[in-house]
């Protein structure tokens, strides 16, 4: 095999098949397979869950495959200068070379890398503005901790015909409503790896605003074609639990305030919330919101925001970095912070726009 590329697209298709081939595999299962047909070349990555697989045209100059380590590839072409990067692959070795500077990488047996069945299953299109906005806003809900494999998923549900996504880590449940997309898995709940979505809307990222995303769907697998990049993954299976029923019908507290002026005010307290288990006080009162973050070792920050408020005069106290997290999330100049009280979950969302909604737990402090 030989080919050669522009040393930007070759380092973003590698790095895109590199994030999710799993560190604990090892052989040919931890590499990329490279493999070029005329001027096409196909890059893929697995983990035997999640496989991405790009198409990036290239200057052919001779047809084969060949299974290289992933880190240490992407490493390697991104290391050299801006260019024609040439790759000569072998049995044994591949080299990267461009100028005067040359990689001499070993490579896996081709023969070794899992047997990847290719995309079967009729293929619909979905709205790519829509989903990706949506996937935005709920991804960063969903739990990173394997105990927990069924909270690292966003479920794909329907409702009143149109996709929802719902998403939580346990501390936190984000929840948006897509009305111009159908429901993808028709009467049938799916619940996709948050890696596999994180992996979609990187790759989505450069679309047009009319964009379509298309979806193939077995009953064990879901995989999502964006131009020519290819995410399948295997669904997880078991049933989500019942979280709705923790958003309230109607809160006695209200808040609304502009968006940046309290973002840049959290992100001021975060800077004295060390750790996990810091936090940072809101004190809502008539026209404005008092902000509070105390550190034994660091100090204490204080900051005043004005806003409009309805209720009772109130502190709730949150971890300042999943609060930033569902206040960046809402579209417009403006959010809403509703609360029943300083123990009970709150509630952010826009102002007109409540398709996006993101409960929060408040944090316990004495």
């Amino acid at each position: 095999m030989k080919f050669k590329s522009e040393r930007d697209i070759l380092v973003e298709a590698l790095s895109a098949a590199s994030r999710v081939v799993a560190t604990r595999l090892i052989g040919a299962s931890s590499g990329i397979l490279l493999s070029l047909s005329g001027n096409h070349l196909t890059v893929t990555g697995t983990d035997l869950d999640i496989t991405v697989r790009t198409t990036v045209d290239v200057i052919g100059l001779e047809d084969g495959s060949c299974v290289v380590p992933a880190r240490l590839i992407v490493d390697a072409v991104r290391s050299l200068e801006a260019g024609a990067v040439t790759i000569l692959g072998g049995e044994e070795n591949v080299e990267v070379s461009l100028s005067r500077a040359k990689f001499s990488l070993r490579t896996f047996s081709v023969m070794d890398y899992p047997n990847l069945p290719p995309v079967t299953g009729s293929l619909t299109t979905i709205a790519a503005l829509d989903l990706i906005q949506g996937l935005n806003q709920v991804v960063r809900a969903a739990a990173n901790d394997d105990a927990r494999p069924l909270l690292t998923g966003v479920l794909f549900t329907t409702e009143g015909g149109s996709l929802r996504l719902i998403a939580t880590d346990s501390y936190r449940l984000a929840v948006r409503d897509v009305p111009g997309v159908q429901g993808i898995g028709g009467n049938h709940d799916l619940l996709v790896p948050a890696r596999a979505l994180q992996e979609l809307q990187r790759a989505a990222a450069s679309l047009t605003a009319d964009a379509e995303i298309g979806v193939t769907l077995t009953d064990a697998e879901i995989c999502f074609v964006v131009g020519t990049t290819t995410i399948a993954s295997r669904l997880i299976d078991g049933n989500y639990p019942s979280v709705l029923q923790l958003i309230p019908a109607s809160y006695p507290n209200q808040l609304r305030v502009a968006k940046d002026t309290l973002l840049t005010s959290l992100k001021r307290a975060k800077l004295l919330a060390k750790d996990s288990t810091s936090s940072v006080r809101l004190t809502m009162k008539d026209k404005a919101v008092e902000i509070r973050t105390q550190s034994h070792d660091a100090g204490d920050v204080e900051d005043n925001v004005d806003a409009d408020y309805n209720g009772d005069e109130i502190t709730i106290a949150f971890n300042p970095s999943f609060l930033i997290d569902g206040i960046e999330a809402i579209p417009g100049d403006e959010v809403v912070l509703e609360m029943s009280d300083s123990v009970r979950p709150a509630m952010v969302h826009g102002v007109d726009d409540t398709r996006f909604r993101y409960l929060l737990m408040p944090v316990r402090v004495q």
